[in-house]
């Protein structure tokens, strides 16, 4: 499977490697580990995002390498480079500005990812639905070239791992899934301090907007759906930012009967985005789909352009559309 791939990154010496915007941790943990990869290999590496690193993540990022996206600054930097890596990224347009220049360099791409909605838009696609995250990928990339990770990348790939498949405990974790992370803690990796580092790390304003978010929250169909917004005023009386909306969704599945969960965030140029979330056999992927947006069967995003106040019922029928063509499914 990783033939090509290994061929693709010994034949350049520059590469840029990105990820889909509003990076999350299985996003983060491919793109830093690649990244500090391919530099131990003696490549060149430029590592930009449209967004920039969520604060709880920083800390896989300490010298301060991935920057977010300046068109005179990086433009001249990713125009030197001579290929491209997408990590996490199931479209050129889910990578944002930085998949826009990608394109309009003509630079030749790979893609790792494990979402099934990806297409397979690169030059070369190594896309593994069955994974359970693209920091599982990574691995056996490095592991095919004959490498194993430091502790550094270890620790990145284990964020990747243990975030996206929710600490272990979402139906996209495996067998497999396990033996990674045995395996990247013996080489470095530490549990117990990315646990706190990732989730027991809360600012006051992050933990305000929460609470305000919270008190939002409304069911739809007979409370098979949960939802809620966050506004930009929320962000203001707050004085959160955007990457600490990061997570707010995965906390609504702690709900009991609830089937899909939906996070609107009102954005700054007046579009929603919207996280979908499902706990058992709707394919909010699918959902997504129909609204240009992509993802997981259980985990996916979308962006609207359109206000909250009818991205909201649209969404909700949507939604409920979907579970009624479950139930009947399940006859």
């Amino acid at each position: 499977m990783w033939e090509e791939a290994i061929e693709f990154i010994r034949s350049h010496h520059r590469f840029v490697i990105t990820t889909h915007v509003h990076p999350d941790g299985d996003a983060l943990g491919s793109q830093i580990a690649l990244g500090l990869f391919l530099e131990r290999t003696g490549k060149q590496v430029v590592m930009v995002n449209d967004d920039p690193v969520p604060r709880v993540y920083r800390f896989l990022d300490e010298g301060g390498r991935v920057r977010q996206y300046d068109p005179g600054r990086d433009d001249g930097a990713i125009a030197a480079c001579r290929a491209a890596i997408v990590a996490d990224g199931g479209s050129l347009e889910r990578v944002g500005r930085v998949g826009e220049t990608i394109r309009r360099l003509g630079l030749p791409t790979l893609c790792i990812d494990h979402h099934w909605t990806n297409g397979g838009f690169a030059t070369l696609n190594v896309i593994v639905p069955t994974a359970p995250s693209s920091a599982s990928l990574v691995l056996e990339l490095m592991e095919a070239m004959g490498e194993r990770p430091t502790g550094r990348e270890a620790e990145a790939l284990y964020v990747g791992l243990a975030t996206d498949t929710g600490w272990f405990r979402f139906p996209n974790v495996t067998a497999g899934a396990f033996r990674q992370a045995a395996e990247l803690v013996e080489l470095g990796a530490d549990p117990a301090r990315i646990y706190e580092m990732v989730y027991e790390n809360l600012s006051w304003p992050r933990t305000r907007l929460l609470a305000k978010a919270m008190a939002t929250l409304e069911s739809d169909a007979d409370g098979r759906i949960a939802y809620f917004k966050v506004t930009r005023k929320m962000l203001r009386e707050t004085g959160a930012t955007a990457e600490d909306v990061e997570g707010f969704v995965d906390k609504m599945r702690e709900l009991a009967g609830v089937e899909v969960i939906m996070m609107f965030r009102e954005q700054d140029d007046g579009t929603t985005r919207v996280s979908l979330r499902a706990k058992h056999d709707t394919d909010v992927g699918s959902l997504a789909v129909r609204f240009g947006g992509g993802g997981h069967r259980r985990a996916a995003g979308i962006t609207l352009d359109e206000p909250l106040e009818t991205a909201i019922p649209k969404l909700l029928a949507a939604a409920r559309q979907a579970l009624e063509e479950d139930k009947a499914a399940r006859g």
